[in-house]
């Protein structure tokens, strides 16, 4: 089957990207000027190029992963590194043997949950995250910041727990404030931030080896992830991030549209 350019007028996607139903996509590009492919020519067709560059895009925000999805050693080092700050890694001068591989991979892909997750280092490095509560603790938090003090146990212990979206710490959160009226609060995750992805193989390596699965029960167990220089923990089971360590966020402020400033006279 033949790729046509379709978007003659978007030089960032010249042909159309494949699609799989579980969320996944491949595109592939070549050009004459700003593609990694041969011949650096414009062909109208796709396949009349012997070598393609290619961004995977996963069913999830973060950049992906590709030294996890299987593929043979030498497909993955045709990808550019995967770094902090939403780099988004492509691979260059890619044969049609390594774009089939890459499409396998994919297939498997779409049958775990958890193929492709990036570290959580990388992947939540200045995310925005969301946080659910009552409007009067709202108040306090962007005037004082967060008290891990006050924090109660969760699923991962004691922490301050975030969402990745803001509707779910709404829906989760805020609109079962005891105090009345919700808020939502948003904000970044620092780069740099010790995070655990619980999708990610390693990340779940480190939480099992470093015993505090085991304590997540004990009082004052965020200070212990702290000391075990773990930052916040993301577990996918229940949808939401344990933060540890409220000095990785930053820019704490109200979600949503700002109030309209009040009419002169």
């Amino acid at each position: 089957m033949s790729t046509y350019r379709t978007m003659r007028e978007a030089p960032g996607r010249l042909f159309p990207a494949r699609v799989w139903d579980a969320g996944w996509s491949l595109s592939l590009q070549a050009d004459a000027a700003g593609y990694a492919c041969a011949p650096k020519r414009r062909l109208d067709r796709l396949e009349d190029y012997r070598e393609v560059e290619a961004k995977i895009d996963g069913p999830f925000p973060q950049p992906v992963d590709v030294s996890t999805l299987g593929l043979p050693e030498a497909v993955v080092a045709k990808f550019t590194p995967l770094t902090e700050g939403w780099s988004v890694p492509l691979g260059l001068n890619l044969t049609w043997d390594d774009v089939r591989a890459i499409e396998v991979a994919i297939d498997r892909a779409c049958l775990s949950p958890n193929a492709g997750v990036p570290r959580g280092l990388i992947g939540w490095a200045e995310r925005d995250v969301y946080h659910g509560t009552g409007a009067d603790a709202a108040d306090d938090i962007l005037t004082n910041g967060v008290d891990m003090s006050v924090c109660g146990k969760g699923y991962l212990g004691q922490g301050f727990y975030v969402a990745e979206e803001a509707d779910l710490a709404r829906s989760n959160y805020a609109d079962f404030s005891e105090e009345g009226e919700g808020a939502v609060l948003a904000m970044t995750i620092r780069a740099g931030a010790r995070i655990l992805d619980l999708r990610n193989a390693t990340d779940a390596k480190n939480w099992t080896d470093s015993g505090l699965e085991r304590r997540v029960g004990q009082d004052g167990f965020a200070a212990l992830a702290r000391r075990a220089g773990i930052d916040g923990v993301y577990d996918r089971s229940v949808g939401g991030l344990a933060i540890y360590n409220p000095g990785v966020l930053e820019a704490i402020r109200p979600d949503g549209p700002a109030h309209d400033a009040p009419e002169g006279p």
